[in-house]
């Protein structure tokens, strides 16, 4: 492999680094790492805050995560018979396209459902009722939106059942920011750039 084969990897690699580098904090629930059954408790990553979480790990009752070795339960234990909520914040850049997406299940019926939004001090960028998902089998939500130069609050929250603890996996939760097409034009530029000097070596 040449220098510029190697320039072009790099560049290519930090371009897809950029474009795909994951705001949310333990999205896939891997921690805390268990090799089976199931745990619940406070997100030691300090990534979700809110109410617990449970982790399954992957094979549990039968339920393979969608992606890694572990997955969520929005419905943890020990309920105080409200509504349940994990949130987690992140810093966004005014008028950048983000991208959110995340898996989930229904663990006991088809009549499972909850809330996902996403806010800043200004109110809500997104507010979505997801009450699709059925037993046996992941779905997928994606979406995208603008970020706002503010700190916005992604947050699940529990619909049916409300205070029950059996419903409602999650995993792979994302939010990547999506590069605008000027920074990827600058790279195309300077790889151009690249080819053009090591032509200009082999001619001398």
């Amino acid at each position: 492999m040449n220098r510029f084969q190697i320039l072009t990897a790099v560049c290519l690699l930090t371009v897809s680094g950029f474009a795909h580098s994951n705001l949310i904090v333990n999205g896939g629930f891997e921690s805390p790492g268990i090799t089976s059954g199931w745990t619940y408790g406070s997100d030691p990553t300090g990534g979700w805050q809110g109410d617990n979480i449970e982790v399954w790990a992957s094979g549990f009752l039968g339920v393979d995560s969608y992606e890694g070795s572990q997955h969520g339960e929005l419905n943890a234990h020990a309920y105080d018979g409200t509504a349940w909520t994990i949130y987690q914040s992140f810093d966004s850049v005014l008028s950048e396209v983000y991208d959110i997406s995340f898996a989930y299940r229904a663990r006991r019926n088809s009549s499972e459902a909850f809330r996902v939004t996403l806010q800043d001090s200004g109110g809500t960028i997104l507010d979505q009722l997801v009450d699709d998902h059925v037993t046996g089998q992941w779905n997928h939500f994606a979406d995208s939106f603008l970020g706002t130069g503010d700190e916005i609050t992604l947050t699940f929250t529990s619909v049916t059942p409300t205070a029950g603890t059996v419903g409602n996996f999650l995993d792979a939760v994302e939010v990547t920011n999506v590069p605008e097409p000027s920074t990827l034009a600058l790279f195309g530029v300077g790889l151009a750039g690249l080819g053009y000097r090591s032509r200009r070596r082999k001619q001398a």
